[in-house]
């Protein structure tokens, strides 16, 4: 019963013969790579022949599972890139299409020794004047960590409070992200139910031991100063997890905007 069942195993796993295949010590052997596609092994008293992979069928079969695995990678990537950065302007934000700055150096260096950052809890607070490079820096970061498979959600919190969630609601979908960036805080309305589910989103972060990137056009002054004590309980849990980053010069924004219409001038002028 046992020899027929190891038969009939050895003849399901019979090598197939190609043309250029050939017989060698009474095993096939691949007439491409020169390996055996076949080989002896000793069962009970006897020996089998049973069919094996040669060295460029396992190739073949690497690079398919390698295909597979790419496959599935840019699948996984394509659906962070949707559910993390809604606004379509920012899923095409790049570092490597973005011109260097300073800042934008550090903020690139932040995805370089992103397990450490990690694993510390460090975030960042990129803080200056409106139209500066904040929200495109941080929409870089996010990108360059979908890129490797890491989810990561760009919002603010006036989206946020416009869903209409609850904000035990909200604090937990925030909680999931192992990045979450919050676009110009400060811009968010001022209730206390808007200020508590600010505080609870943050708050649920630095438990959870989560980074967290805020951009806003608040000054530093105004962070480390603010008006009330309910702001300072949530400007203090962010300068806590957060490392400032000035963004200095003019609006990138503006300049755009005028070489645009320069262009247009141009056009029109022929």
């Amino acid at each position: 019963m046992i020899d027929a069942i190891v038969d009939s195993l050895a003849q399901k796993s019979a090598a197939k013969r190609e043309p250029g295949d050939y017989t060698q010590d009474g095993l096939l052997y691949c007439g491409h790579c020169g390996t055996p596609k076949q080989c002896r092994i000793s069962f009970g008293a006897g020996v089998r022949i049973v069919g094996c992979q040669c060295a460029c069928q396992i190739r073949r079969f690497e690079a398919e599972r390698q295909e597979e695995r790419d496959r599935e990678m840019r699948l996984r990537i394509e659906h962070l890139r949707a559910s993390g950065i809604r606004d379509r302007n920012l899923a095409d934000c790049r570092f490597e299409t973005a011109t260097e700055t300073e800042e934008l150096a550090k903020c690139r260096r932040y995805v370089e020794r992103w397990e450490e950052m990690y694993a510390q809890n460090n975030g960042l607070l990129l803080w200056g004047n409106t139209g500066n490079g904040k929200t495109y820096a941080a929409a870089c970061i996010a990108n360059a960590l979908i890129a490797r498979g890491i989810p990561a959600l760009i919002t603010s919190f006036p989206r946020i409070l416009n869903a209409g969630w609850d904000k035990r609601e909200i604090a937990e979908q925030m909680r999931q992200y192992p990045l979450l960036v919050i676009d110009d805080l400060g811009a968010e309305r001022e209730s206390d139910y808007a200020l508590e589910t600010v505080y609870m989103v943050i708050d649920e972060r630095y438990k959870a031991r989560k980074p967290l990137i805020v951009t806003t056009n608040l000054t530093l002054e105004e962070i480390c100063k603010p008006k009330s004590m309910d702001y300072q309980r949530i400007y203090d849990r962010i300068l806590e997890m957060c490392v400032p980053v000035v963004f200095q010069g003019g609006s990138i924004r503006r300049k755009a905007a005028n070489e645009k219409l320069r262009r247009a001038r141009e056009a029109l002028d022929g």
